[in-house]
């Protein structure tokens, strides 16, 4: 039960789930994701963080930039399955 309170933990975000959107879509370094997100690096990589420690992302160090990418597909089936819940759309999965 500890695993999924961290889980949803991680996931009560709006930052982070951005975040996982992005990274749902394509890898991303530290700099891209700031881009992307328009937010500040010390902001991205503390998310970054705890998404890591919820066992939701990984990364890859490439050259002098770390990046980033989803550990499981499941993690971007499960985000589109909460933002139809939130929306009071079609539950199946």
């Amino acid at each position: 039960m500890e695993e999924e309170a961290r889980l949803f933990s991680a996931l009560a975000d709006p930052t982070r789930l951005e975040i996982l959107r992005f990274l749902s879509k394509k890898k991303g370094c530290v700099s891209s994701i700031q881009s992307a997100l328009k937010k500040s690096q010390p902001n991205i990589s503390q998310h970054l963080r705890v998404l890591r420690e919820a066992r939701l992302i990984w990364y890859k160090k490439e050259g002098k930039q770390t990046c980033y990418f989803i550990c499981k597909p499941q993690i971007a089936k499960l985000i589109q399955l909460a933002k139809r819940i939130a929306k009071g759309g079609d539950y199946d999965v």
